[in-house]
């Protein structure tokens, strides 16, 4: 548990400086760099592990004392083990306890999803069905995506990997444009295209068996701070109307009356993130750097680089050996290790003058980058203190405080209180006597078509037709229909001989000459 907590310090601080270094990093490849991070950490974990369970399981051989190479000098962790070591049993029985909580709520949150998967859904308008198969033909989904309306949620979701279905509430029907539908649908199926939900759940595992690290935490928020922008992202690329999609998202969080159930992908979060994703998708963002966070990731590293210089063995000169089998002296003052014997005694070249000239090197680099960081921090403050960010920063608490009267306004409030009561009159539609009749009767007139298609009437009629089929199909391949078009063509055939013969044109001509003298006849005075 130590060493994970040392080597979540460096994963998260790691993760903070690429950060510091790259700004420019687009939202993807931060979310995929935090995921890396938490997968590398329970890896460590895992691999920490199995070294201290073989370690623990080798048979103890006879002591080997070396002098000179390498001599391991543990004086201080060896106290702290020796501290810590009658405190292992506790720990162990927290961890188990802890773990087991962890799993009860990973597993009541699986069940919930599955509740919601299959109770309170109804059929959503046709309109948004067609933006569905819309939206998924541009993003490229060929799974099936089952779309439905749910009673029990108040915000938009997405559930399930292999068979993914999309939730909306109810009270979203009257209370949607059918542009901002397709932004919210549009953020859900990219969850889909990402695998987010898989990808979450392989996240949840993690953090149910490392629960007691707080670098997991740490990592897993930026992992869910950075899904939610990649899918933001996503929709701002096929979206005409970011302010469509920023109210929609606003829409959402003001009907949004239950919690988000955990392991969902949700249109909607914690509202402080909210607020910051919505000045994301206006570009109202604030284009500044976390100089304490990046600071505090500098120190983190420190520490973690510290602990492992701290642990790593120290070496001391080489001394001859004095002993007929060439063995080494192990100089320490308080523990002395048992080594294994190795096969020949190699001699080892002294390694001090080669630490000396590392440590001064990495003195000096620690120095730059301690001068660089005083630049960066000097820069950084005098752009805060700057009178432009001053009027950027009175500008985005002038648009707040107005936001703010407005969504307190009378205005405002009546349109929800407009909003809720639609909503309850949908709801009290659809559960009352009336609806109930209609579903009843189109059920039992599709009971009644069915049995009908089945009947033996039907059967037969369906019989007597195919039978027609094919005595009209038998006659037309009869040669006596054959003889009678044959006769046909002939006859057409001679007809245009005819018609185009001299004696039918002489009479043609003979027609137009008497015409012509009827017509000067009642023309001539």
């Amino acid at each position: 548990m130590v060493h994970s907590l040392w080597q979540g310090a460096l994963t998260y601080g790691a993760l903070c400086l690429i950060y510091l270094l790259f700004p420019k990093l687009t939202s993807k490849s931060k979310y995929a760099l935090a995921l890396w991070g938490q997968f590398l950490l329970s890896l460590a974990f895992v691999i920490t592990f199995g070294h201290y369970l073989d370690t623990a399981s080798t048979p103890n051989e006879a002591p080997v004392h070396y002098k000179g190479a390498l001599s391991i000098s543990l004086e201080a962790p060896s106290s702290i083990l020796n501290v810590l070591d009658p405190l292992l049993p506790w720990m162990s029985s927290i961890y188990v306890l802890g773990l087991s909580f962890q799993l009860v709520i990973f597993s009541s949150g699986l069940s919930k999803l599955h509740y919601l998967k299959t109770r309170g859904l109804s059929v959503v308008p046709t309109t948004w069905n067609e933006s569905l198969l819309a939206i998924c033909s541009k993003l490229q989904i060929k799974q099936r995506v089952r779309f439905h309306l749910s009673e029990k949620v108040s915000v938009p979701m997405v559930l399930g990997h292999l068979k993914p279905i999309i939730l909306f509430p109810v009270a979203l029907v009257s209370n949607l444009e059918l542009a901002q539908v397709e932004a919210i649908l549009t953020h859900e199926l990219a969850h889909i295209k990402r695998r987010d939900y898989l990808l979450n759940l392989l996240k949840v595992a993690i953090e149910t068996i490392l629960f007691f690290n707080p670098f997991v935490w740490l990592l897993s928020r930026h992992i869910e701070t950075e899904r939610e922008h990649a899918c933001d992202d996503i929709v701002m690329m096929w979206t005409l109307s970011p302010i469509a999609y920023a109210q929609a998202l606003m829409s959402v969080e003001l009907l949004k009356t239950t919690p988000v159930p955990m392991h969902a992908m949700a249109a909607v979060g914690k509202k402080y993130h909210l607020l910051h994703r919505m000045q994301r998708i206006t570009n109202m963002e604030k284009k500044r750097i976390h100089a304490r966070q990046h600071f505090i990731a500098v120190l983190l590293c420190s520490f973690a680089l510290t602990a492992v210089a701290w642990i790593t063995p120290k070496e001391q000169p080489i001394i001859a050996a004095e002993n007929a089998n060439n063995l080494l002296i192990v100089e320490a003052p308080v523990t002395t290790h048992q080594i294994p014997p190795p096969v020949t005694a190699p001699d080892y070249p002294p390694l001090i003058q080669d630490s000396i000239k590392l440590r001064r090197k990495s003195e000096k680099m620690l120095t730059d980058n301690m001068k660089n960081m005083e630049v960066e921090a000097k820069k950084i403050e005098a752009h805060y203190n700057s009178p432009e960010w001053k009027e950027k920063v009175a500008d985005i608490e002038t648009q707040a405080k107005r936001a703010g009267e407005y969504f307190n306004s009378p205005e405002w409030k009546a349109k929800i209180a407009d909003i809720e009561a639609n909503a309850r009159k949908i709801e009290t539609y659809y559960n009352s006597p009336e609806w109930k009749e209609k579903v009843a009767d189109i059920e039992i007139q599709a009971k009644r078509a069915g049995e009908y298609f089945n009947s033996p009437e039907w059967k037969a009629k369906i019989a007597d037709i195919e039978a027609n089929a094919r005595k009209i199909e038998t006659y037309y391949n009869s040669p006596e229909w054959k003889e009678k078009v044959a006769d046909i063509e002939i006859q057409a055939k001679r007809a245009g001989e005819y018609f185009n013969s001299p004696k039918w044109k002489a009479k043609i001509a003979d027609i137009e000459a008497n015409a012509k003298e009827i017509a000067e006849h009642y023309v001539s005075p």
